[in-house]
């Protein structure tokens, strides 16, 4: 027995490449074949119907052409160098902890990016429909325009200068561990937990609460302002 099917799910536990043999594949929801050391993917597209592809931790190094109606891809913790054009209906992508330098464009849809612990200089621009960001532990010098719908965006230890305007609706920012020298006056019109914290590497600044002036509600960590960055020996300037 080289799989187990539930339902519409079908996990892999020895030779994937039986996935091609399968018959009714338009029938498959769901594919999980994480953990299992794999360095190869069988051809997807015959599985029209597949929704999630779970294919984290293993040793892969290329991703075949996806399946155009799926909605999760999660393959984190692999080798991979690039991914393949993403399917249109996409909503969350997780593809942390590879060798990824850079994205290709990421589909109108995607609600959610994953890609924290990788190579990456730059990010593609981003989906009017994005809510989450998680793009930490990069080599990122610059962030592309932030969608209106943006709720999370954590981008520490980054290589990045400045932060763009911050979307009214966002509620987490992180971005300690960066070369921010300024923060733009945007910042003040979020309903947010601005959390910069670094190690004790750093000189710890703790100003902007009283530069800013203004009452903090609603906020997901504290109630002041910190500022932290690997750049800063004096207080924060805003913009």
């Amino acid at each position: 027995m080289n799989y187990i099917l539930y339902d519409k799910t079908i996990k892999y536990f020895n030779n994937i490449n039986h996935l091609e043999y399968l018959i009714n594949k338009q029938n498959i929801k769901e594919i999980w074949v994480a953990n299992s050391d794999l360095t190869k993917l069988p051809n997807l597209k015959e599985f029209i119907n597949l929704k999630l592809l779970f294919c984290h931790n293993n040793k892969l190094k290329t991703i075949p052409i996806l399946p155009i109606n799926l909605t999760h891809l999660f393959c984190g913790y692999n080798k991979l160098t690039q991914l393949p054009q993403l399917p249109i209906n996409l909503h969350l992508l997780d593809c942390n902890n590879n060798k990824l330098i850079i994205l290709p464009k990421l589909p109108i849809n995607l609600s959610s990016l994953y890609c924290y612990n990788n190579l990456l200089l730059q990010l593609p621009i981003l989906p009017t429909n994005l809510k989450k960001i998680l793009c930490y532990n990069n080599e990122l010098i610059k962030l592309p325009k932030l969608p209106i719908t943006l709720l999370e965006l954590i981008c520490y230890n980054n290589d990045l200068k400045q932060i763009p305007n911050l979307p009214s609706n966002l509620k987490i920012i992180r971005c300690k561990l960066n070369y921010i020298k300024q923060i733009n006056k945007s910042i003040i019109h979020c309903k947010l937990s601005v959390y910069y914290r670094n190690y004790n590497k750093y000189k710890y600044i703790n100003t902007l609460n009283k530069l800013l002036n203004y009452t903090i509600k609603n906020y997901y960590y504290y109630s002041i302002i910190k500022y932290y960055n690997k750049c800063c020996n004096y207080p924060t300037k805003i913009l």
